[in-house]
């Protein structure tokens, strides 16, 4: 099978590259120099792949200044209308495209499905509903699929890495009030639900990437602290982030309770539902 990734440098992006590499598929990464070149450059590049994943996207968690968050919003939408474009152009189009998005698109108000959900009307919310609208153009052309991101866990880079810090140094514990949720996914899960969407093709076309388990940031910190063998004493308040992080610290500040109803309705098993055994998989 031949795959296409775009952001194929990227943790999630290498990721994949390895584990499809290990299963004997051809990658065809697509880089920033190959959106530079345009859209007919893209429909020649992509022509013969069995399946694109496009995971293009500027890092969030940054200070949102008035040109990074432009920034947000170009290497999302943009690069995504770019591939679905390429995809139209192309002479011999993928049988699936799958783009990514995140939980960020729901509100805190309620537990979230894919079928059951309120959508966030904040900043990064409008920015993933306006990012799936430019992917789903594909849907003409060939199977199309949202995928919502969770917090991707990983020793190798993402989140995880940067979360550990504090703990490391005997400064760690839980954000603010500890009570917004983490929606997380091992990378293991990631990649492996990504292996089952790219071989069945369902037809269902929105799926949250994240455990059935999702924690609070006071759990979540806890776990963390006692897997690390680390204190867990010292709480990072709001404003400290808000002055590092300036509108970015929503982030941070504030979690979305995200259940994974469709990847278990296709039948995929987590091998990582638990947040204890994940960071002891991890960590350890």
């Amino acid at each position: 099978m031949k795959i296409g990734i775009s952001g194929h440098t990227g943790f999630i992006g290498t990721s994949l590259k390895e584990f499809f590499t290990a299963q004997g598929h051809e990658i065809i990464g697509i880089g920033r120099e190959d959106f530079k070149k345009g859209t007919g450059h893209l429909a020649a590049l992509i022509s013969g792949t069995d399946i694109l994943i496009n995971l293009a996207g500027a890092p969030i968690i940054k200070r949102w200044t008035k040109s990074y968050s432009k920034q947000l919003w170009d290497s999302r939408i943009l690069t995504t209308r770019a591939l679905t474009e390429a995809i139209a152009e192309s002479p011999e189009r993928p049988k699936g495209f799958f783009s990514a998005s995140g939980v960020n698109i729901y509100n805190d108000s309620r537990i979230q499905t894919e079928k059951e959900n309120q959508l966030s009307d904040d900043f990064l919310g409008i920015l993933c509903q306006r990012w799936e609208e430019e992917a789903l153009k594909a849907r003409i052309h060939c199977r199309t699929y949202v995928l919502r991101f969770g917090v991707v866990l990983g020793k190798d880079g993402g989140a995880l890495p940067k979360m550990s810090l504090p703990f490391n140094l005997f400064v760690g514990g839980k954000i603010s009030t500890g009570k917004q949720m983490i929606s997380w996914i091992h990378i293991n899960d990631f990649v492996r639900a990504i292996d089952m969407l790219i071989h069945t093709l369902p037809d269902q076309n929105v799926f949250n990437f994240t455990s059935p388990k999702p924690v609070s940031n006071a759990e979540f910190s806890s776990v963390l602290a006692k897997t690390l063998g680390r204190p867990n004493l010292i709480p990072v308040p709001a404003f400290a982030l808000k002055l590092l992080f300036g509108e970015g610290a929503v982030v941070l500040l504030e979690g979305v309770n995200v259940l994974p109803e469709n990847l278990l309705t296709e039948g995929f098993v987590f091998r990582f539902p638990e947040i204890e055994a994940t960071l002891e998989d991890l960590l350890k």
